[in-house]
């Protein structure tokens, strides 16, 4: 392969790799002032709304001030516990049992309720009276233990009736993650009552992963289309009205997601509130009760992991939140084939190299071509070097001697990269597998390596600068990248190949704080890289 192809190629894959690992994820932001906006899905625009359809302010969720005594009501299933306030009848708590904030055993279970001074999910109320959100009510049971798949209900009775009566009723199930939330609105005055009821929770990110890699943040699914809403600095608003499937917020290991009815068009406010806590109001269709009239809208509410099996189990498209970005199409099936590889070794470390082994298979023939390639490119550099010292002067002719020279070989000058570049995509869809999947988080492999999901350090009893421990496998992966190169054959001139002796030492340094899965695949798929090339020139060696 000509010396500026390589160049050329290697290049443009680490400025693929450079904006993809150092610049941010593409923001859709609302630009330097707050927008409202609504986005159609007829005609796919966006709108401003007028001011006075802002959302209210609402009293201070910190602390309610009424003078009932509060108490909350406890839910206890096999997979969560909750805490429901009689304060609103909102959640204070909703722990995870399976999922534990770090990999020490006993570190405390991953909490999804985690702005309380901003809000708690969910507030409800009309929006003439704010106030609501936070008004006392009695709840009954206080305590309500589920397993075995059982079925139980809480239901709060408001103990303030004014402008309207709001009755909620939560019903949960042992087993699952999604629960449902009914609301009885009824108008206990004289006069036909027009009004919305705002559902409105704030949150902010559960899992520590930076958000130059990962979404964390509100999103929604509308008939099955998936929106991740991104907004850049606090006062941000984003609005979209329609059919929605669900909307919600999560990050790339949890959902707090709430599904309205289907069939309706719903409105929902997202607005960031500070740096890393964002809110989301979910407007219902307008109603008007007659006098001493009520009306039900039930919801259904998932608060917990995103595992791409359970979602789909729940239905109402929540699975789409499951998302690894624009290589989503072909990061799905390599998801799917970890979790199959996972079934029969029940260690992830190890099905990241088998799925490492499966991939290199497939890819087999193309790098075989490529090998082959770049060997007759290399055989024929002496040729090429006479040919630009007689006709260097003369690019056009220097070009029609060169393909003829590829024609007479029968060599194809794009075949060595060729394989490369069809590989990229494989390569960042899988890196989004391991960075965002669930299934990762915590998983050991062996040894020093207790979680995939987070950087390897060997620990020596002692920190080291900036890295805390020894990254063993990464050095392990640049070790071999090295060996890699020194194997495969190239055309370049001694200078320019001793500069590509450094891409080693470069990948390495920029793979030093990747999770550790992702550094397993990268030395797995160099060492098989190597295992396929000192086949390949066994293979030329016999043929000549």
């Amino acid at each position: 392969m000509e010396k500026n192809v390589i160049l050329a190629i290697v290049l443009s894959l680490l400025v693929i790799i450079g904006f993809h690992f150092f610049m941010s994820i593409s923001q859709k932001t609302t630009g330097e002032t707050a927008l409202n906006s609504q986005k159609s899905r007829a005609s796919k625009e966006i709108k401003k709304k007028p001011p006075q359809e802002k959302p209210p302010t609402l009293i201070p969720a910190r602390k309610s001030p009424y003078k009932e005594k509060i108490r909350k009501a406890l839910v206890d299933t096999s997979l969560y516990q909750a805490q429901i306030t009689e304060a609103g009848g909102r959640f204070t708590s909703f722990t995870l049992k399976k999922y534990r904030q770090t990999i020490d055993p006993n570190s405390p279970p991953v909490e999804l309720v985690n702005a309380p001074k901003l809000g708690l999910p969910l507030e409800i109320y009309p929006t003439k009276a704010p106030g609501l959100a936070i008004a006392p009510y009695k709840a009954d049971p206080l305590s309500l233990k589920l397993s075995s798949g059982r079925e139980g209900k809480i239901s709060f009775k408001p103990l303030i009736s004014e402008p309207l009566t709001l009755e909620k009723f939560f019903s949960f199930k042992d087993g699952t993650y999604l629960f449902s939330l009914k609301v009885r609105v009824k108008n206990p005055g004289e006069k036909p009552l027009t009004d919305q009821l705002l559902f409105r929770m704030v949150s902010r990110p559960v899992s520590k992963l930076d958000n130059r890699y990962v979404f964390r943040g509100p999103a929604y699914t509308s008939r099955g289309s998936y929106e991740e809403v991104k907004l850049k600095k606090p006062g941000s608003i984003f609005e979209y009205t329609g059919e929605l499937d669900w909307v919600g917020y999560g990050d790339p290991y949890f959902l707090m997601a709430v599904v309205p009815p289907a069939g309706e068009a719903w409105r929902v406010t997202f607005r960031r509130l500070n740096k890393t806590a964002e809110e989301v109001i979910l407007w219902s269709p307008s109603f008007t009760l007659p006098p001493h009239g009520e009306d039900e809208i039930e919801l259904k509410l998932y608060f917990g992991p995103k595992t791409l099996e359970v979602l789909k189990k729940v239905g109402y498209n929540l699975s789409k939140a499951v998302h690894f970005g624009f290589f989503d199409p072909v990061a799905k099936p390599l998801l799917y084939a970890l979790q199959f590889f996972y079934r029969y070794t029940g260690n992830y470390g190890i099905a990241i190299i088998l799925l490492t082994a499966l991939i290199r298979i497939l890819f087999w023939p193309l790098n075989h071509l490529s090998y082959k390639s770049m060997r007759k490119m290399q055989e024929l550099q002496p040729i090429i070097i006479k040919l630009k010292e007689k006709y260097g002067d003369d690019k056009a002719r220097l070009n029609q001697e060169l393909m003829q020279l590829y024609k007479t070989y029968k060599v194809n000058p794009f075949m060595g990269c060729l394989p490369m570049l069809i590989q990229i995509p494989v390569f960042f869809a899988l890196y989004k597998v391991l960075l965002m999947a669930i299934e990762l988080r915590h998983a050991p492999f062996f040894g020093w390596i207790k979680d995939l999901s987070a950087p390897d350090r060997l620990h020596l009893g002692f920190d080291i600068p900036y890295l805390g421990g020894i990254p063993v496998l990464t050095i392990l992966m640049g070790v071999s990248m090295y060996f890699q190169q020194k194997l495969s054959p190239t055309s370049l001139d001694p200078t320019q190949e001793k500069m590509m002796l450094f891409m080693p030492v470069i990948f390495t340094v920029l793979f030093i704080n990747f999770p550790s899965g992702l550094v397993l695949y990268w030395l797995t798929n160099n060492l098989l890289s190597i295992f396929q090339q000192l086949i390949t020139n066994k293979m030329l060696a016999r043929s000549r």
